[in-house]
């Protein structure tokens, strides 16, 4: 908070206080206050012309006339709710000041003491400056209306005045200052009440706070893992790990000043980040306040399958072997490029379960090895052309191959042409010519992206070409990569029974 005005140095924050907390109370505040006084002054206004009290009817119709001009303000709006009750709170006073009939000075003083009362009240209903305003306004409006009135100007009754308006400014700050941090405090249960609920469910993590006056990141506490739970550790792990060439820390610096701006309570997003040599997919989530919190956690999409949908899986391998036997043993003709689809997809299935299965070994392999392997994937009717002399790739061979496998089995080309281009003796770049089923390519490489992350740098896929750029370092995982199914679409009717 603003240690004059009060007023939260988060925008969101602030917006919401008034949003939230103070703008449906102002706007019952504002209906009681305009009903009590169009109740009032009608009471007034009908006793005045019975007795033809004159001098009383004018002041009041001027005061209705400025009472029914407050229907010019919006009642929804926070700035014209503020505005409104000031504006009352002065015609009021100014009316009861200078134009309402004097009468006894025990009447006088009892309207004077239910006057008070009716200032105290919308001045707490305003913002702390708004109240300082019109505490000193209407304190300027009495001591001019004293000094017109008086032939001797008391000058203990001029101090205590001051003293008193002094004091209520004082109370005023307080009981604002108090309901704020009451506010804060509960915005701030709701932020770790959040952040537990999904610690909860993922209990490896890093929790930050950002200091927005030093603009630094400060550990708060990590489990993460054991080589990053210090407060050093992690500084460390965020200025090393990098998020498309840039630090982690800058990344989330970036984060905090963009959705900032958009007034957001709490944001979540999934990136990967690359440290120490590792892949590392990371969920993180800023929640916003007077002091922003970041809880980083490592991404565990855990497919946990029920015993329906392991059945299902395991029926559906069972149906494509008992079809492909009967196909067999029974000399069953069948279309081939339907078949030929399919142990596509059972042998591609085959390679990501031998990944899942931790075969993620680094490995320095022949170019031309691997397309030899990856043959059988190629439409009869295709070829597979290696332009140039073999190079050698360090790579992870599983992934490598998933990667050419899923290219060949999307070409609907009869000729591949593949052509490596080395960059400081390294493999770095391979072209791949023919003609390809992008559509189909993209729904592979969805499904195999974390592995694919770990060897590829960027794959640029068109429909005649497809450009695959390398890492500079392979990486590893830093969990267990979660092993994708692919799923067999196919009709009844197409296969024997």
């Amino acid at each position: 908070m603003h240690k004059l005005t009060l007023k939260f140095l988060d925008q969101s924050i602030e917006q919401k206080y008034q949003q939230e907390y103070q703008s449906p109370k102002r706007k019952t505040h504002i209906k009681i206050l305009l009903l009590f006084f169009f109740v009032l002054q009608f009471i007034k206004l009908t006793i005045a012309l019975i007795n033809k009290n004159y001098a009383v009817v004018y002041p009041l119709l001027g005061m209705i006339a400025f009472t029914t001009f407050s229907k010019f303000f919006n009642f929804n709006k926070e700035y014209h709710q503020r505005a409104l009750i000031t504006y009352i709170n002065i015609c009021f006073s100014i009316y009861v000041i200078f134009f309402d009939p004097h009468l006894d000075a025990s009447t006088m003083y009892s309207k004077g003491a239910h006057q008070m009362a009716v200032n105290i009240i919308n001045i707490l209903g305003i913002e702390f400056v708004d109240s300082t305003i019109t505490i000193f306004l209407l304190f300027s409006l009495r001591l001019f209306h004293l000094i017109q009135n008086s032939s001797i100007i008391d000058i203990t009754a001029v101090l205590m005045g001051f003293g008193a308006n002094l004091s209520l400014v004082i109370f005023v700050y307080l009981y604002h200052k108090a309901i704020r941090s009451q506010f804060l405090l509960t915005k701030i249960d709701q932020r770790w009440e959040n952040i537990l609920k999904q610690i909860i469910h993922n209990q490896k993590y890093i929790l930050i706070n950002y200091q927005i006056e030093r603009l630094q990141f400060q550990s708060v506490i990590s489990t993460f893992s054991q080589s990053i739970q210090s407060q050093d550790d992690v500084r460390k792990f965020l200025r090393e790990a990098k998020v498309d060439n840039i630090s982690l820390e800058q990344y989330l610096f970036h984060k905090l000043q963009d959705f900032s701006q958009k007034y957001l309570e709490i944001v979540k997003h999934s990136i990967n980040v690359k440290f120490d040599k590792q892949l590392i997919s990371l969920d993180f989530s800023i929640f916003f306040g007077n002091q922003p919190t970041i809880l980083i956690q490592n991404n565990q999409q855990q497919v946990q399958f029920q015993n329906q949908e392991v059945q299902q899986l395991c029926l559906l391998y069972l149906k494509l072997l008992t079809v492909f036997i009967k196909i067999i043993k029974r000399k069953i003709p069948f279309d081939y490029n339907q078949f030929h689809n399919l142990a596509n997809k059972v042998q591609i299935q085959e390679i990501i379960t031998s990944i899942w299965s931790q075969q993620i070994i680094l490995k320095i392999i022949s170019l031309q090895k691997s397309l030899l392997k990856i043959s059988t994937f190629c439409n009869p009717k295709a070829t597979i052309q290696f332009v140039g002399s073999d190079l050698f790739i360090k790579t992870i061979p599983k992934i490598f191959s998933l990667l050419l496998a899923c290219i060949v089995d999307s070409s609907t080309s009869e000729l591949i042409i593949i052509k490596g281009q080395t960059i400081q003796k390294d493999l770095k770049l391979i072209n791949i010519q023919g003609k390809f089923n992008i559509q189909k390519l993209n729904g592979y490489t969805r499904k195999i992206k974390n592995y694919l992350l770990l060897i590829c740098k960027e794959i640029k896929a068109q429909q005649f070409c497809i450009n695959l750029e390398f890492n500079d370092e392979i990486y590893q995982p830093f969990n267990n990569i979660i092993m994708p199914q692919l799923n067999f679409n196919y009709s009844k009717k197409k296969f024997p029974q």
